[in-house]
């Protein structure tokens, strides 16, 4: 078990150490974090999750019991943390909506990637296929359309949630990984130099998004306030109680009910708190609770593979 966790996790810390460091002493700029960035979600990882779902059975990939549990998490971690935020802070609908995606949102590709790897093998990668298909098309969605009836910008609602779903189907962490399971599903075998050169671009996606996330936190000055802390607490431990009651409710096996409990404390996303900077609301609160959220998040993860164990 003690072996376990340190493989996991402890790459996992030094890594994100790493970068912070490298910013500290000037060696990266924080403006290097979207190169990173875009490494890492634009080619790096979705090469890795065609590859994954390339050399996986079928019959894996088409586990619904296992798609039914983490929808139930995602989804009802979002509406708990919209009830939360609107009748419990008293926020409007569009501030309700962010503080639910940073409840909600897992940071699959940076955080959960490499302790799927490590805990769960090569099929790891189902968890972050099934993961960012549910946020991507159910989601985030959900949140443009809240905070779009929060404007009130109520004709603009059917346009913009169309702009949003086209842009989803053209990501390549979308489509890309769809594509290797339609490969796997046809009994499709990729040719061994193509294949060689798609893991090789595959491996850089764990090591350079870990030192893409702590480079993001160098200079993070967070605070825990009562907003924050609740935000950590949806995320980081509702989020898993609701995977653990979604694998008795839907009966996943044990496999792949491990890929659900990693993901679910996994902590929140950077890409929650890019989209509030965006919007121009909850900001403050949605960066603090990434970085605090992350730092919980490396506990919660070693006592996690240890009840797995």
């Amino acid at each position: 078990m003690f072996t376990t966790m340190t493989t996991a996790l402890l790459p996992v810390v030094i890594l994100m150490f790493l970068g912070w460091f490298g910013g500290r002493r000037g060696h990266f700029q924080r403006a290097d974090v979207s190169v990173m960035a875009t490494l890492v979600t634009r080619y790096a990882l979705p090469v890795s999750l065609f590859l994954g779902a390339l050399n996986t059975p079928p019959e894996k990939l088409g586990n619904l019991p296992f798609v039914a549990c983490m929808t139930f998490g995602f989804v009802g971690t979002y509406l708990i943390a919209l009830l939360v935020a609107r009748f419990g802070f008293g926020h409007d609908l569009r501030t309700s909506a962010l503080q639910a995606l940073v409840c909600t949102f897992p940071d699959m590709a940076y955080f959960g990637a490499p302790i799927l790897a490590q805990v769960c093998g090569p099929e790891g990668f189902i968890a972050v296929l099934v993961g960012n298909l549910i946020t991507s098309l159910v989601i985030l969605p959900l949140t443009i359309v809240l905070t779009s009836w929060g404007d009130g910008a109520a004709g603009g609602i059917g346009a913009t949630l169309r702009a949003s779903l086209g842009r989803t189907l053209g990501n390549p962490l979308v489509w890309l990984p769809l594509a290797g399971a339609v490969m796997s599903w046809s009994g499709y075998a990729l040719p061994a130099a193509l294949q060689e050169s798609a893991q090789l671009l595959g491996r850089a996606a764990g090591g350079v998004s870990l030192l893409a996330l702590g480079l993001m936190f160098h200079g993070e000055r967070p605070r825990l306030g009562r907003e924050v802390a609740c935000n950590v607490g949806l995320k980081n431990v509702l989020q898993p109680a609701l995977m653990l009651l979604g694998i008795v409710l839907f009966g996943v096996d044990a496999d792949f009910a491990r890929q659900a409990l990693i993901v679910g404390a996994v902590p929140t996303a950077i890409a929650a708190s890019m989209l509030a900077v965006r919007s121009g609301t909850y900001v403050t609160q949605a960066s603090d609770s990434v970085v605090i959220g992350t730092v919980v998040a490396v506990a919660g993860q070693a006592a996690l593979i240890a009840f797995i164990a």
